[in-house]
């Protein structure tokens, strides 16, 4: 819970902030405290707004996709991309393979995706990934860094955040 020093609340940021978080199916529970936080951060104007998307454990890179799965694969290549451009490999992003499809179904290439993701657009510009294989905590440490960032440039106004 936040603990208000000044008295006021934290005014919103003039860019937009936009997060997409990027969940196993079926898993979302798993990531509620994560999701209370992304509540907490649209609250205090550290965030337009956020969306909880779910992918499955592989991505299909051939073949026939839903509307949903050819979003997840756009977006694991996205977020693939923007971490190569810096010199870095998304945590948990697994190499091109070939793998059966169902108990009993075609074998195509795919590849596995991260546990899960969170993405930062700044103005519609993808400007931060997150990537966590085993746990939550990278999220935690990456929200607390988003609101340090923004107190920094607020003025003297002083706020203490409490995880």
């Amino acid at each position: 819970m936040d603990t208000i020093v000044s008295g006021e609340r934290p005014t919103s940021r003039e860019e937009t902030v936009r997060i997409e978080l990027w969940v196993p199916s079926g898993r979302r529970a798993e990531f509620t405290p994560v999701i209370e936080r992304l509540d907490d951060a649209v609250e205090r104007g550290l965030v337009s707004e956020y969306t909880v998307e779910t992918w499955d454990r592989f991505v299909d890179l051939s073949g026939k996709l839903s509307p949903r799965e050819r979003r997840a694969r756009d977006r694991l290549a996205s977020y693939a991309r923007w971490a190569a451009a810096r010199g870095d490999r998304l945590t948990g992003l697994g190499d091109p393979g070939v793998r059966g499809v169902g108990r009993m179904g075609p074998e195509r290439l795919t590849r596995r995706t991260p546990r899960a993701v969170m993405a930062e657009y700044e103005n519609g510009i993808l400007e931060h990934v997150t990537a966590c294989e085993e746990c939550v905590g990278a999220f935690r440490g990456r929200l607390r860094e988003l609101g340090s960032a923004t107190e920094s440039e607020r003025s003297s106004e002083r706020v203490r955040i409490e995880w």
